[in-house]
């Protein structure tokens, strides 16, 4: 979280870039969450996930080292970041499609949500693709009595949700679909070396924002 909101703020390119990555068992939410009614906290604690809050809107998802995460930074307007997306999925061979919830779905099953920032000219749009998902460890983070997921009932969840793996039996592992996305986003651009002194700068901001307890527990909508 940090990282990207170091890319967003704070890296000098005037052209777009992105990042692919992922993260062990964790909960993000979104921005204006109420994190007790939204997530599941006695089985994180139990199970050691980790809780975090981002800097865009949305819901909760879980990630874990079978989804894969995405972030395009660009000149707000100059790129249809989603799109991009979308079409890279069409390139491998899934149907895939845009909803007007933040969604990206295939065969009217979700495999990836996604969320934006707009900081002075420039925008983030972050989001996952399930691959191979534990999708009964999603279905209990995210299960509390008020939440949406305990109200429409947690066996619906296998019907509306789909992992990448089961659509594109090409690749063998996410590490072979990681490394196609990429050639995809990247169509033959170089990367971009981080100045020498970035990471200090986001364990900075890491500090001071993500890695507290109150940022991620207490922010209420109402701040």
């Amino acid at each position: 979280m940090a990282f990207d909101e170091w890319c967003l703020e704070h890296c000098s390119s005037d052209e777009p870039f992105f990042y692919l990555w992922r993260n062990a068992p964790s909960v993000i939410v979104g921005l204006n969450q109420n994190v007790r009614t939204e997530v599941n906290l006695p089985f994180l604690e139990r199970e050691g996930i980790v809780l975090a809050r981002r800097v865009t809107g949305g819901g909760a998802v879980y990630h874990d080292l079978q989804n894969l995460n995405y972030s395009i930074v660009a000149p707000t307007g100059s790129v249809d970041a989603v799109q991009m997306v979308v079409d890279a999925l069409r390139s491998l061979g899934v149907d895939a499609q845009r909803t007007g919830r933040n969604d990206i779905f295939v065969d009217g099953r979700k495999v990836s949500g996604y969320a934006r920032r707009v900081w002075k000219d420039r925008e983030l749009i972050h989001g996952t693709l399930m691959y191979d998902v534990d999708i009964d460890t999603l279905t209990r983070v995210l299960d509390t009595p008020e939440s949406k997921l305990h109200l429409k009932g947690i066996a619906s969840v296998h019907s509306r949700v789909a992992n990448l793996k089961d659509l594109l039996p090409q690749f063998a592992s996410l590490d072979q679909l990681q490394a196609a996305l990429h050639d995809i986003f990247a169509a033959g651009d170089e990367e971009m070396p981080l100045p020498a002194d970035a990471v200090q700068q986001i364990n900075a901001i890491n500090e001071a924002k993500f890695a507290r307890r109150d940022w991620n527990y207490e922010r209420l909508q109402e701040e």
